[in-house]
């Protein structure tokens, strides 16, 4: 029962978004093209629902400057506001994500969990998760993980309610904070080998 209201409340709350937020994605994307020349959507595949491929899409944040891939301004305000995830709602209206669930990584990371880490891949990826408003430091994979893990053995409405609830206050809190969190520049595949896998 909470799953079929789980996609019901996934898919009015995505169309209904992206509703409202079509002005500004074009605006968006027009000043992506015009101020750092390249294209504005990042397109790159992760693991979906018990390792599914799939393919997920952002407004693109990052260019290449002298040689390495570095945030650009403009990229920074939109990580800041959370609003290059906004296309990942497409994600969420194909059923290959949930607004609601553990981020999608890589799918060559699947081989690699460990214990009760391989059953964050048992349900849907989602944008915002029990891990992103619990763990600051993006490289504590074990603990973020865990946090997955809780989340798969607790899901429910109020578990759900409460992280939209906690995510909203993390995307204000970054802005009046400028937190560095929300602008990081990480290599994941690096971090996951250093921090997980050799740890």
């Amino acid at each position: 029962m909470f799953k079929f209201f789980k996609r019901i409340f996934d898919i009015f709350f995505s169309f209904f978004f992206l509703l409202m937020s079509t002005p500004i994605i074009i605006i968006i994307i027009l000043l992506i093209i015009i101020i750092d020349f390249h294209s504005p959507f990042f397109i790159q595949e992760r693991s979906g629902m018990n390792g599914k491929k799939i393919k997920i899409i952002k407004l693109q944040t990052m260019k290449v400057f002298d040689g390495k891939i570095k945030i650009t301004k403009l990229g920074r305000l939109l990580r800041l506001t959370k609003i290059d995830e906004i296309p990942q709602l497409l994600n969420v209206i194909k059923n290959d994500m949930s607004l609601i669930g553990p981020r999608p990584l890589f799918l060559e990371f699947n081989k690699f969990y460990k214990n009760k880490h391989k059953y964050r891949i048992n349900i849907k990826p989602g944008i915002t998760g029990l891990a992103q408003i619990k763990i600051k430091n993006s490289t504590d994979w074990k603990r973020k993980f865990n946090f997955d893990y809780i989340y798969f053995k607790r899901s429910g409405f109020c578990l759900d309610l409460y992280i939209i609830f906690k995510t909203i206050l993390m995307i204000f809190n970054s802005i009046l904070k400028k937190n560095e969190r929300a602008i990081e520049s990480l290599n994941y595949k690096k971090s996951f080998i250093e921090n997980y896998i050799d740890d």
